[in-house]
This record gives C-alpha cells, sequence and structure tokens, in this order.
C-alpha cells in the first residue's frame, strides 16, 4: 500500500480513465504522485489556468460564473499488482524520452501498460523537449541526441509519476478516509 495523490478542479467520486486528456508523458487515462505538494502545484496551476479561460468569457459572454476550487484528492494504491501490465521507470533516461514523447503525440496512449510509473515531465522539461525535438525526429532519437537532452533536464528533480490507462489499474485505487481537501 502507498499513499498517492491527485491535483485538480474537478469533483469526482470515482475515477474514470476516459475523462483524460490525451498528449501526455504516458498517455491518456489518470495521474497521481506520491508527492503531496506536487498534486497541489498541479491542481493551482489547472485552476490558474481555468480562471484565465474564465475570465475572458466573462469578458466575452457576459456570463456570471462560479469560483474555482483547486483540489487534493488522497488515495491508497495497492501495489499488489497481479495481472496487469505495469512499466517501470527507474530514472529519466532515453527510453523514457522516447517514451514520453510518443505519448504526446496521440491522443490516446503508444502504448498497452495497464500502469506506468517514473519521472513527470514538467513545464521546464517539457520546453527542452520542445527546443530539441526537431533534433530527436532528424536523428531518429539516437543515444547520443536523447543523453544531450536529459542531460539538460535536471531528471534529479523531476517527481515520479503514476498513470493509469485501464479499468483494471483503477481498480488498484481507493480514496483515503479524506476524500478531498480544498487546497490554494
Amino acid at each position: 500500500m502507498k499513499n498517492l495523490y491527485h491535483g485538480t478542479i474537478y469533483l469526482f467520486d470515482e475515477i474514470n480513465v476516459s475523462e483524460g486528456r490525451g498528449y501526455k508523458d504516458f498517455g491518456k487515462g489518470f495521474y497521481a504522485t506520491a508527492i503531496p505538494a506536487h498534486a497541489e502545484r498541479i491542481a493551482i496551476r489547472n485552476k490558474h489556468i481555468a480562471e484565465r479561460k474564465r475570465e475572458h468569457m466573462i469578458k466575452t459572454q457576459h456570463i456570471k460564473l462560479n469560483p474555482i476550487i483547486a483540489y487534493r484528492y488522497n488515495l491508497i494504491f495497492n501495489e499488489q499488482i497481479d495481472g496487469l501490465s505495469v512499466k517501470v521507470f527507474d530514472k529519466a533516461d532515453s527510453e523514457w524520452l522516447r517514451f514520453i514523447v510518443s505519448n504526446r503525440k496521440v491522443k490516446t496512449s503508444a502504448h498497452e501498460f495497464d500502469i506506468v510509473i517514473g519521472p513527470t515531465a514538467d513545464a521546464e522539461t517539457t520546453a527542452i523537449i520542445n527546443d530539441y525535438y526537431d533534433e530527436l525526429e532528424a536523428q531518429n532519437y539516437s543515444e547520443e541526441i536523447c543523453q544531450k537532452v536529459i542531460s539538460e533536464l535536471k531528471p534529479e528533480n523531476l517527481p515520479k509519476q503514476y498513470f493509469f490507462r485501464t479499468e483494471k489499474a483503477i481498480k488498484t485505487l481507493s480514496f483515503d478516509t479524506i476524500k478531498r481537501q480544498v487546497i490554494g
């Protein structure tokens, strides 16, 4: 059993992987982290993005909308994973880099794993990858160019994320007794 956290601006009582967005590190599904502060940062970032969109709607459409609230969900991950396909990246390496780039190109997932665990490609990571994207493509993600990109990522500072792609994978999660906490 491991405590995991999910930061969001949405209220929910059950997890639905089909509501996840595509073009993400490990694909379309449900993401969590073992670091409460990381989940809170994600929720607050998403709150600020939603507030900017809301302000635009208010100005252009003269609509009054409810305030946006950020939540952190406390979850328990049952690590006894029988019959699930699991991929673990112990560190940000060339395989991890190729994997996240391939998933960010598709709306669903570029793999068949039920659960993926590995470093988060944060905003700074994304900017670095974008800077090297043409070179990565031109060199067909060679080991040399991947190592060059990874050396700039500060991989030791990337928090671990837990990704759940299937309903079967979601069954390894349960809500903690404290279901959600309002933050930010």
